[in-house]
Protein backbone atom coordinates (compact mmCIF):
# COMPACT_ATOMS: atom_id res chain seq x y z
CA UNK A 1 0.00 0.00 0.00
CA UNK A 2 2.91 2.45 0.55
CA UNK A 3 4.42 2.15 -2.42
CA UNK A 4 0.70 3.35 -4.01
CA UNK A 5 0.62 5.95 -1.76
CA UNK A 6 4.10 7.39 -2.82
CA UNK A 7 3.71 6.84 -6.34
CA UNK A 8 -0.02 8.45 -6.81
CA UNK A 9 0.90 11.48 -3.90
CA UNK A 10 4.41 11.81 -6.14
CA UNK A 11 2.27 12.04 -9.48
CA UNK A 12 -0.43 14.49 -7.71
CA UNK A 13 2.28 16.91 -6.45
CA UNK A 14 4.05 17.19 -10.06
CA UNK A 15 0.52 18.02 -11.41
CA UNK A 16 -0.20 20.56 -9.29
CA UNK A 17 3.21 22.08 -8.67
CA UNK A 18 4.51 22.15 -12.89
CA UNK A 19 4.55 25.70 -12.68
CA UNK A 20 5.11 26.67 -9.08
CA UNK A 21 7.85 29.36 -8.09
CA UNK A 22 10.50 28.11 -5.21
CA UNK A 23 10.75 29.37 -1.97
CA UNK A 24 8.30 31.02 0.78
CA UNK A 25 7.22 33.64 2.49
CA UNK A 26 8.94 35.71 5.47
CA UNK A 27 10.51 32.77 7.39
CA UNK A 28 11.24 34.70 10.37
CA UNK A 29 8.45 32.59 12.27
CA UNK A 30 9.36 30.69 15.24
CA UNK A 31 6.25 28.76 16.13
CA UNK A 32 7.01 25.48 17.46
CA UNK A 33 7.44 22.45 15.09
CA UNK A 34 4.19 21.05 16.05
CA UNK A 35 1.90 24.39 15.23
CA UNK A 36 0.41 22.39 12.31
CA UNK A 37 -1.06 20.00 14.76
CA UNK A 38 -4.07 22.49 15.82
CA UNK A 39 -4.37 23.94 12.60
CA UNK A 40 -4.93 20.56 10.74
CA UNK A 41 -6.74 18.51 13.18
CA UNK A 42 -10.14 19.32 11.65
CA UNK A 43 -9.04 18.29 7.74
CA UNK A 44 -6.91 15.11 9.43
CA UNK A 45 -10.07 14.16 11.08
CA UNK A 46 -12.08 14.66 8.38
CA UNK A 47 -9.43 12.43 6.04
CA UNK A 48 -10.05 9.62 8.01
CA UNK A 49 -13.89 9.28 8.38
CA UNK A 50 -13.78 6.36 6.47
CA UNK A 51 -12.47 3.71 9.02
CA UNK A 52 -12.04 0.93 6.31
CA UNK A 53 -10.23 2.98 3.64
CA UNK A 54 -7.62 4.41 6.57
CA UNK A 55 -6.97 0.69 8.61
CA UNK A 56 -6.81 -0.38 5.19
CA UNK A 57 -4.04 1.49 4.17
CA UNK A 58 -1.87 2.26 7.61
CA UNK A 59 -0.59 5.42 6.35
CA UNK A 60 -0.23 8.91 7.82
CA UNK A 61 1.41 11.63 5.69
CA UNK A 62 3.10 14.40 7.24
CA UNK A 63 4.43 17.13 5.68
CA UNK A 64 6.89 19.42 6.97
CA UNK A 65 6.93 23.09 5.71
CA UNK A 66 10.45 25.05 4.49
CA UNK A 67 11.22 28.40 5.75
CA UNK A 68 7.48 29.63 5.15
CA UNK A 69 4.25 28.33 5.61
CA UNK A 70 1.19 26.46 4.30
CA UNK A 71 -0.37 29.96 3.25
CA UNK A 72 2.63 31.11 1.07
CA UNK A 73 1.10 30.67 -2.13
CA UNK A 74 4.20 29.12 -3.35
CA UNK A 75 5.75 25.55 -2.67
CA UNK A 76 4.34 25.10 1.07
CA UNK A 77 1.04 25.86 -0.01
CA UNK A 78 0.82 23.41 -3.22
CA UNK A 79 2.21 20.78 -1.54
CA UNK A 80 -0.30 21.12 1.84
CA UNK A 81 -2.82 21.26 -0.92
CA UNK A 82 -1.77 18.65 -2.72
CA UNK A 83 -1.54 16.22 0.50
CA UNK A 84 -4.60 17.26 1.67
CA UNK A 85 -6.55 16.41 -1.92
CA UNK A 86 -4.65 13.10 -1.53
CA UNK A 87 -5.63 12.37 1.85
CA UNK A 88 -9.33 13.13 1.45
CA UNK A 89 -9.83 11.42 -1.27
CA UNK A 90 -7.90 8.10 -0.24
CA UNK A 91 -9.16 8.13 3.19
CA UNK A 92 -5.23 8.76 5.13
CA UNK A 93 -4.88 10.74 8.07
CA UNK A 94 -2.39 13.63 7.27
CA UNK A 95 -0.65 16.83 9.59
CA UNK A 96 1.72 19.43 9.10
CA UNK A 97 4.80 20.08 10.80
CA UNK A 98 6.43 23.85 10.85
CA UNK A 99 10.24 24.01 12.03
CA UNK A 100 10.75 26.05 15.03
CA UNK A 101 13.54 27.80 13.19
CA UNK A 102 15.09 27.62 9.69
CA UNK A 103 18.16 25.20 10.22
CA UNK A 104 18.83 21.68 9.23
CA UNK A 105 18.60 21.03 12.93
CA UNK A 106 14.81 22.12 13.35
CA UNK A 107 14.15 20.30 10.36
CA UNK A 108 15.88 17.34 11.07
CA UNK A 109 13.45 17.67 14.60
CA UNK A 110 10.14 18.29 12.64
CA UNK A 111 10.63 14.51 10.99
CA UNK A 112 11.56 12.90 14.19
CA UNK A 113 8.24 14.48 15.41
CA UNK A 114 6.21 13.36 13.05
CA UNK A 115 7.89 9.94 12.54
CA UNK A 116 7.11 9.90 16.52
CA UNK A 117 3.11 10.44 15.91
CA UNK A 118 2.73 7.44 12.91
CA UNK A 119 3.96 8.97 9.94
CA UNK A 120 4.96 6.80 7.05
CA UNK A 121 5.52 8.91 4.35
CA UNK A 122 7.48 12.35 5.11
CA UNK A 123 6.80 14.98 2.36
CA UNK A 124 8.92 17.80 2.01
CA UNK A 125 9.11 20.99 -0.75
CA UNK A 126 12.33 22.79 -0.98
CA UNK A 127 16.04 21.64 -1.87
CA UNK A 128 16.95 23.11 1.95
CA UNK A 129 15.29 19.57 2.71
CA UNK A 130 18.56 17.77 1.50
CA UNK A 131 20.84 17.84 4.33
CA UNK A 132 17.51 16.64 6.65
CA UNK A 133 17.12 14.25 3.81
CA UNK A 134 20.86 12.45 3.88
CA UNK A 135 20.16 12.12 8.00
CA UNK A 136 17.28 10.40 8.25
CA UNK A 137 16.88 8.37 5.17
CA UNK A 138 18.85 5.34 6.83
CA UNK A 139 17.59 6.25 10.40
CA UNK A 140 13.70 5.40 9.39
CA UNK A 141 14.45 2.83 6.78
CA UNK A 142 10.65 2.19 6.99
CA UNK A 143 9.42 5.27 6.08
CA UNK A 144 9.25 7.10 2.95
CA UNK A 145 10.51 10.47 1.90
CA UNK A 146 9.10 12.36 -0.77
CA UNK A 147 11.25 15.49 -1.39
CA UNK A 148 9.66 17.82 -4.19
CA UNK A 149 12.39 20.76 -5.83
CA UNK A 150 15.12 18.49 -4.52
CA UNK A 151 18.15 16.31 -6.81
CA UNK A 152 20.46 14.27 -6.19
CA UNK A 153 22.93 16.42 -5.29
CA UNK A 154 21.30 18.20 -2.86
CA UNK A 155 21.54 15.33 -0.18
CA UNK A 156 24.78 15.79 1.53
CA UNK A 157 25.96 15.13 5.14
CA UNK A 158 28.88 16.85 6.66
CA UNK A 159 29.01 18.90 3.37
CA UNK A 160 29.66 16.18 1.12
CA UNK A 161 27.24 14.05 -1.19
CA UNK A 162 25.53 11.14 0.15
CA UNK A 163 23.90 7.65 -1.91
CA UNK A 164 20.21 8.66 -2.34
CA UNK A 165 18.28 5.99 -0.03
CA UNK A 166 15.87 3.61 -1.43
CA UNK A 167 12.76 5.42 0.84
CA UNK A 168 13.89 8.69 -0.89
CA UNK A 169 11.68 9.77 -3.78
CA UNK A 170 12.68 13.17 -5.17
CA UNK A 171 11.64 15.46 -8.06
CA UNK A 172 12.74 18.35 -9.64
CA UNK A 173 11.11 21.10 -12.38
CA UNK A 174 12.82 22.30 -15.18
CA UNK A 175 11.76 26.11 -14.00
CA UNK A 176 13.86 27.38 -17.04
CA UNK A 177 11.56 25.72 -19.22
CA UNK A 178 8.46 27.85 -17.71
CA UNK A 179 10.18 30.99 -17.58
CA UNK A 180 11.49 30.73 -21.33
CA UNK A 181 8.15 30.50 -22.53
CA UNK A 182 7.45 33.55 -19.75
CA UNK A 183 9.99 35.92 -21.50
CA UNK A 184 8.79 33.97 -25.43
CA UNK A 185 5.44 34.85 -24.88
CA UNK A 186 5.62 38.39 -23.76
CA UNK A 187 7.36 39.34 -26.53
CA UNK A 188 5.41 37.73 -28.84
CA UNK A 189 2.70 39.44 -27.26
CA UNK A 190 4.29 43.07 -28.28
CA UNK A 191 6.09 44.22 -25.26
CA UNK A 192 9.58 45.03 -25.46
CA UNK A 193 10.10 46.45 -22.33
CA UNK A 194 10.41 43.60 -19.88
CA UNK A 195 11.28 42.67 -16.00
CA UNK A 196 12.55 39.90 -13.62
CA UNK A 197 11.86 40.20 -10.13
CA UNK A 198 13.35 37.08 -8.51
CA UNK A 199 13.22 36.19 -4.66
CA UNK A 200 16.59 34.78 -2.74
CA UNK A 201 19.18 33.95 -5.87
CA UNK A 202 18.62 30.00 -5.32
CA UNK A 203 19.46 27.45 -8.32
CA UNK A 204 15.49 27.34 -9.61
CA UNK A 205 14.74 31.15 -8.61
CA UNK A 206 18.09 31.62 -11.07
CA UNK A 207 16.61 28.95 -13.44
CA UNK A 208 13.57 30.85 -14.11
CA UNK A 209 15.37 33.91 -14.90
CA UNK A 210 17.31 32.48 -16.94
CA UNK A 211 14.78 31.00 -19.01
CA UNK A 212 12.80 34.16 -18.90
CA UNK A 213 15.92 35.99 -20.49
CA UNK A 214 16.60 33.11 -23.48
CA UNK A 215 13.01 33.43 -24.43
CA UNK A 216 13.08 37.07 -24.29
CA UNK A 217 16.00 36.97 -26.92
CA UNK A 218 14.69 34.01 -29.03
CA UNK A 219 11.54 35.87 -29.76
CA UNK A 220 12.91 39.22 -30.35
CA UNK A 221 15.78 37.89 -32.56
CA UNK A 222 12.61 36.14 -34.80
CA UNK A 223 10.42 39.46 -34.79
CA UNK A 224 14.04 41.44 -35.04
CA UNK A 225 12.44 43.90 -32.49
CA UNK A 226 15.11 44.98 -29.54
CA UNK A 227 14.03 44.43 -26.28
CA UNK A 228 14.81 45.95 -23.10
CA UNK A 229 15.04 43.68 -19.76
CA UNK A 230 15.61 44.67 -16.55
CA UNK A 231 17.04 42.53 -13.95
CA UNK A 232 16.31 42.19 -9.84
CA UNK A 233 16.95 40.03 -6.67
CA UNK A 234 15.16 40.97 -3.53
CA UNK A 235 17.45 38.42 -1.44
CA UNK A 236 14.00 37.76 -0.06
CA UNK A 237 10.34 35.57 -0.43
CA UNK A 238 7.77 38.03 0.54
CA UNK A 239 7.25 41.33 -0.71
CA UNK A 240 7.52 44.85 1.13
CA UNK A 241 7.22 48.31 0.57
CA UNK A 242 10.98 48.66 -0.22
CA UNK A 243 10.72 46.09 -2.88
CA UNK A 244 7.83 48.17 -4.44
CA UNK A 245 9.32 50.91 -4.39
CA UNK A 246 11.95 49.63 -6.78
CA UNK A 247 9.39 48.37 -8.94
CA UNK A 248 7.41 51.38 -9.38
CA UNK A 249 10.54 52.99 -10.63
CA UNK A 250 10.80 50.59 -12.89
CA UNK A 251 6.93 50.69 -13.83
CA UNK A 252 7.56 54.36 -13.96
CA UNK A 253 10.28 54.03 -16.35
CA UNK A 254 8.70 52.47 -18.77
CA UNK A 255 8.77 48.64 -17.67
CA UNK A 256 5.23 46.64 -18.86
CA UNK A 257 6.06 43.25 -18.31
CA UNK A 258 7.44 41.66 -14.81
CA UNK A 259 8.18 38.20 -14.38
CA UNK A 260 8.10 37.58 -10.67
CA UNK A 261 9.55 34.60 -8.85
CA UNK A 262 10.27 33.78 -5.55
CA UNK A 263 7.31 32.58 -3.18
CA UNK A 264 5.11 35.90 -1.69
CA UNK A 265 8.11 38.54 -4.07
CA UNK A 266 5.25 39.13 -6.46
CA UNK A 267 3.14 41.24 -4.12
CA UNK A 268 4.99 44.07 -4.75
CA UNK A 269 5.39 43.51 -7.81
CA UNK A 270 1.21 43.40 -8.34
CA UNK A 271 1.01 46.48 -6.01
CA UNK A 272 3.01 48.71 -8.18
CA UNK A 273 1.79 47.09 -11.61
CA UNK A 274 -1.93 48.29 -10.43
CA UNK A 275 -0.21 51.48 -9.20
CA UNK A 276 1.09 52.12 -12.81
CA UNK A 277 -1.73 50.42 -15.08
CA UNK A 278 1.13 47.58 -15.97
CA UNK A 279 1.29 44.04 -16.02
CA UNK A 280 2.71 40.99 -14.60
CA UNK A 281 3.66 37.42 -14.64
CA UNK A 282 3.74 35.13 -12.01
CA UNK A 283 4.36 31.44 -12.27
CA UNK A 284 2.47 29.90 -9.58
CA UNK A 285 -0.86 31.30 -10.63
CA UNK A 286 -0.04 30.24 -13.90
CA UNK A 287 -1.36 33.28 -15.82
CA UNK A 288 -0.92 36.97 -16.26
CA UNK A 289 -2.29 39.26 -14.39
CA UNK A 290 -3.12 42.96 -15.00
CA UNK A 291 -4.76 46.17 -14.78
CA UNK A 292 -5.50 47.97 -17.76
Amino acid sequence: MKKKVVSLLLAAAMTTAALAGCGSSNGSSSSDASTGADSTSATSASASTDGEKKDAAGEKIAMITDSGDITDESFNQITWETVCAYGDANGVEYEYYKPAEDTDEERINSIDLAVSEGATVVVMPGYLFGPAIAEEQDTYPDVTFIAVDVTEGDIVKNGKAVDLGKNVYICSFEEEQAGYLAGYAAVKDGYTSLGFLGGIAVPAVIRFGYGYVQGINAAAEEDGVDVNVKYYYGGQFYGDDSITARMEGWYADGTQVVFACGGGIWTSALDAAETHHGKGIQPVRKSYWCRR
